[in-house]
């Protein structure tokens, strides 16, 4: 199951979902109660003060800017949209393209690129072979991915595009996790987007600001001829009076990412130090979130009698039981968690 599962369980510290340590700006938590006061009102249905932010950001024309009720949304009006006979993801990734593949299109044929543990499942130019083999109609890459947290290199990356380019296939690149690296100017596709063919990148408020209740994702498109097709395929109003004041309030407040970029880069080096010292096996990452290994299979299980959850990566493909996925969180709650972790490995 996807992290967060908050619900059905009773929970102190929160290590399953990988959000901003430094939780929600306090401007942005103003702005959410402000907006109380026009929950009687329709939010605007072409998100005109969102778009516009995120267009000058990123220097593209507003037609080329698609916005959904979290990256998710985006992801399955893109698979709708395109309604792929053949797809392709890496193995293990993140599990929401498979499952929105599977229930847009039933009969797609899915390719798993597989990741080897022994290279920290880091993604290889071998993929391009793959690529040109399998000539794919979709092809979903997380930057960095997920659950490994690692960044792909710009070289292979580029490579990518133009086997992408060479196969005719549409190429969506999640950049969800990317800002919290520090390393996003010179890893990003977004800021040159219009000079690919056919790339989508997708971003999301979710991990960067903190505010995965709210549910705001953004598509941004080398073409608006596939900003206008993914469109075709989201619901008027898909985002409420509470996520366009809130994105317009995250985008002024961008310098709050830095700041955050600092403590994980501390904490995950602290982190990843501590597990090994438990003779975990740690997988590098240059996300704001870890992958390990475990001999112990009923580890989450285990963490929960301390009220802490973390993530069991045994339903990713490719990996088994005895894998996790923390999140890098302050420094109290990491020791917490590693104090925890000491009396079970």
């Amino acid at each position: 199951m996807h992290g967060g599962d908050i619900y059905r369980n009773n929970i102190y510290y929160d290590f399953s979902v990988n959000l901003n340590p430094l939780g929600v700006p306090q401007e942005v938590q103003w702005v959410l109660s402000e907006a109380t006061k026009y929950a009687s009102k329709y939010p605007d249905i072409l998100h005109e003060k969102l778009v516009e932010s995120t267009s000058k950001i990123f220097d593209i024309m507003r037609d080329d800017v698609v916005y959904g009720n979290g990256a998710s949304e985006l992801v399955m009006a893109i698979c709708h949209a395109y309604h792929p006979k053949k797809a392709m993801i890496v193995s293990p990734c993140f599990l929401g393209y498979e499952i929105c593949l599977k229930g847009a299109v039933p009969n797609c044929t899915i390719i798993k690129h597989q990741l080897l543990a022994e290279n920290d499942f880091a993604i290889y130019q071998s993929i391009t072979e793959t690529i040109l083999v399998e000539r794919p109609n979709l092809l979903f890459l997380t930057n960095p991915n997920n659950p490994n947290g690692l960044l792909m290199e710009k070289a292979v990356l580029t490579e990518v595009i133009k086997a992408c380019e060479k196969a005719g296939t549409i190429l969506v690149v999640d950049e969800c996790f990317l800002p919290l690296t520090g390393k996003e100017k010179e890893c990003s596709l977004a800021y040159n987007i219009v000079s690919h063919k056919s790339l989508i990148v997708l971003r999301a408020f979710t991990k960067s600001f903190a505010i995965p209740g709210v549910r705001l994702g953004y598509a941004l498109c080398s073409r608006k001829s596939i900003a206008d097709t993914i469109k075709s395929h989201l619901p008027e109003w898909n985002l409420s009076i509470f996520a366009q004041m809130a994105g317009v309030e995250c985008l002024k407040h961008l310098e709050y990412i830095d700041e955050a970029v600092e403590l994980i880069e501390k904490e995950r080096e602290f982190l990843s130090d501590g597990l090994k010292d438990l003779k975990l096996k740690v997988f590098n990452s240059d996300a704001n979130y870890i992958l390990f290994k475990s001999e112990n299979k009923t580890l989450k299980e285990n963490l929960l009698l301390y009220n802490i959850l973390i993530r069991d990566c045994s339903d990713y493909a490719g990996l088994e039981k005895g894998y996790y996925r923390i999140a890098v969180k302050q420094h109290n709650e990491n020791e917490g968690l590693l104090s925890a972790l000491e009396g079970l490995c």
